[in-house]
């Protein structure tokens, strides 16, 4: 039985502004971007939901400045955000001389763990809420790590306090392209830190042949995994469809939720 305290909610997209802005049975929205000074459906979402701060605020190997710490807490004020959450994607190089993508994940070493651990604790001092960090999926092993991921992710969040935002797609990715079970790799994590959890769908990308994630709605058995790690994350308070395009449909995102209380 789901527990009555358990939010289930999806992303602000805001060319659904509309259709969310009267809709029924979602009990929360993460907020990816600012809201749009033309978003005309702003207010009514403001005013309707309980919103997660859920955008870049920077990239926690190094020090955040001055100007994205007060950047994050305005907009954890404006969405009146019961917790803050970051990644923990390393975007660009030190030098800032090259960008990387989204998804690359930090290297799992001492020397990243310390950057990690101190940075976040820095943020974690001066936000007025509660901040949780997401865990970042890894398509191919890199070498340079010194551990495995819930090895260092465990290690992390015992030395910050900080809260657990697991993206149960990415550990699902993982497991996939390490040929093992999912629920024998979602084991190794963390669980107790969990305060929220993200589902997805999945399909096949041409260019790296095999799934990704994508704008489409959970399948069922990704359901099923998201239903057995909630009943094995006791801290949890919500649950999220991860969707954030352009290309989603209302009624995907709208029978995605529907379908992912019915399953929690």
């Amino acid at each position: 039985m789901r527990r009555a305290d358990l939010m289930i909610g999806a992303f602000y997209n805001p060319h659904l502004g509309a259709e969310l802005a009267r809709a029924e049975g979602i009990d929360h929205l993460a907020m990816a971007d600012p809201p749009a000074a033309a978003d005309p459906y702003w207010p009514a979402i403001r005013g309707r939901y309980t919103l997660l701060l859920h955008d870049y605020l920077g990239q926690l190997s190094e020090p955040l400045d001055e100007r994205s710490i007060e950047r994050a807490r305005a907009l954890a004020e404006l969405y009146r955000s019961p917790w803050v959450a970051e990644h923990f994607q390393c975007l660009h190089t030190e030098d800032g001389r090259y960008n990387l993508n989204y998804v690359f994940p930090p290297l799992y070493t001492e020397e990243f763990l310390e950057r990690f651990v101190r940075n976040a604790s820095i943020l974690k001092a001066r936000l007025d809420q509660p901040l949780v960090m997401e865990n970042i999926p890894g398509f191919f092993d890199v070498k340079a790590s010194q551990m495995a991921e819930p090895v260092w992710l465990r290690r992390f969040f015992e030395a910050t306090g900080v809260g657990f935002l697991l993206d149960l797609p990415h550990v699902w990715l993982q497991a996939h392209y390490h040929g093992v079970e999912p629920e024998q790799w979602l084991a190794e994590f963390p669980l107790e830190h969990v305060v929220e959890l993200h589902v997805a769908g999945v399909a096949d990308d041409p260019d790296l042949r095999g799934p990704w994630i994508a704008p489409a709605e959970p399948s069922d058995d990704m359901l099923e995994f998201a239903a057995h790690a909630v009943s094995r994350c006791p801290r949890i308070k919500a649950v999220t469809f991860d969707a954030f395009s352009p290309s989603l449909t209302a009624d995907v995102l709208f029978r995605s939720v529907e379908r992912m209380r019915g399953a929690l």
